[in-house]
Order: structure tokens, then sequence, then C-alpha cells
């Protein structure tokens, strides 16, 4: 059985991607967030393309998928989150673009998020959630300028913008980690000791939250509490620290950034 099918919608190849952003949604069930995830995705006030990655939903998801003209990778069986966006990376690098703002099927972005992210030009950038649709702000009400210099090192893996640049450096994620959770703090650590700034800017999206364990039925919310577990317990065995203590905080010091960066000398 082939790892993955693919429908491809309408896209753009060539050189007209660098004026384009690609924007990845991954979905497992909850039809009515995604549907708002993607017309929220849709409506950016500049050109993208964008990519859903249905993780073998079982709630109508895909139906309406198969009605849309973006391009849309189905899972043939559940993949752990990771994989769902190291696949959509590399499918979207191998058509050319160079940068991909990353969402989860939960959230609801401003029309303005994917041209400041762009624009801000970090490797690796998100937004910061709020809890509310009113608290996101409107387009105009933020200057690229003061964005960046309020810039914190604590990104928010729900809505973030990656570059290509980031993966050229072997920082994928660990699709060991099955089904989710612990996979952003990984990249995280191993970024910053790669040397990629993972950096949070005052550019609000909306959040649902918890929408994995809300959609799912007692069987799988179960499994996906074990997994996490799991990988709560390799974090630790890792690092010796978990999210969200001190000694975490730590693993972000100056002295760390970049200790593992490799330079290929030219030939």
């Amino acid at each position: 059985m082939a790892e993955e099918s693919a429908r491809e919608g309408d896209h753009q190849e060539g050189d007209g991607l660098a004026q384009r952003t690609a924007v990845v949604i991954v979905t497992r069930n909850g039809l009515g967030l995604t549907k708002a995830a993607v017309k929220s995705a849709l409506a950016q006030d500049v050109p993208v393309d964008l990519l859903v990655v249905d993780n073998v939903s079982t709630d109508g998801t895909r139906d309406w998928l198969k009605t849309k003209s973006f391009q849309v990778i189905y899972a043939d069986r559940q993949w752990a989150l990771a994989k769902c966006w190291n696949v959509a990376l590399r499918a979207l690098w191998k058509q050319g673009h160079d940068r991909a703002l990353v969402l989860n099927n939960d959230v609801e972005i401003r029309p303005d998020a994917a041209r400041l992210l762009s624009e801000h030009g970090g490797e690796f950038v998100t937004c910061v959630s709020v809890d509310s649709l009113d608290r996101i702000g409107t387009p105009g009400d933020r200057d690229i300028e003061e964005l960046r210099k309020g810039q914190r090192e604590r990104p928010d893996f729900s809505a973030w913008m990656i570059r290509k640049s980031v993966t050229d450096r072997s920082l994928w994620f660990n699709e060991e980690l099955f089904p989710c959770y612990y996979d952003d703090n990984f990249f995280h650590v191993e970024c910053h000791r790669k040397g990629v700034r993972c950096v949070c800017i005052d550019l609000p999206f909306y959040h649902v939250g918890a929408s994995t364990l809300k959609n799912s039925d007692p069987a799988e919310s179960e499994r996906i509490k074990r997994g996490a577990g799991i990988n709560r317990q390799k974090f630790f065995q890792k690092y010796k620290c978990l999210p969200a203590t001190n000694g975490y905080e730590n693993l972000f010091s100056e002295s760390s950034f970049g200790v593992d960066h490799i330079v290929t000398p030219k030939a």
C-alpha cells in the first residue's frame, strides 16, 4: 500500500512561488473547525497555496476535502503529527516553495498573518494564541518593526512559519513521537542547539485549544494520553527536565545556542 495518496489542486510552480506563501493545515476530524481554519487561510491579503493533510478523518472531513480545489494529502493510516508536518513540508519544498505557514485545524488567523510572518524574515517565527476572535485585532494595527523589537523565544506551535533553510540543516520533526505532544518541545531544543532562533511575535490568532482530545472518542482519547505520557518520558530521559520548568528554560541559554551547529567546509 502506498504511504500516502495525494490530490493536487490549483497551485503554482516555478519562479512564481517566491511571491506566494504555502499554508499547511493538518486535520484529524473536527470538520467545523477545519472549515473555519481553511477559510481564514484562504482569506490572506497575499497569494497563498494551501495544502491540507488529512490524518484519516472519519467525520466527513475527507468527503468535504474532495470537493475542494486546493492540494490535499490523505494519510493511508494515522500518522504521528510530526510525520504530517514533515510530509507536507517535503512536498512543498519539492514544488519550489521556500517557506510555509503551518496551522492547527482549530485556529483562525488574521488576513495579514502570512504577510507579516514573511516580512519578519526569521527562519522560524510564530504567532501568539488568544482565546477569542475579538482579541486578534485587525490588519493595520501591527507594525513589522515593532513586532521584531518585541519578539521573544517562546514559540507557539499552533501557527508558525518555517523556512526551508531550517530543514536544510536536517532539522525535521521526530516521527517516533506518536501520535502527538512533545514533538514541538524536542524540535525547539534541537533548533536552539543548531543555531536556529524560534521566536514568537505579538501577532494574535484565535485558538480553540484541546480540540485533539475533544474530537476523539474515549478509546482514541486514552490512546493519545498514553502516547503523550510515553513522549513525556522520552523528553525527560534525554534532557532531564520537562517543559514549563526552570530546567527546561535553562536548555535555551545563550551559551548553548548553536553548540551543535555543523559548518560544512567549502570544496
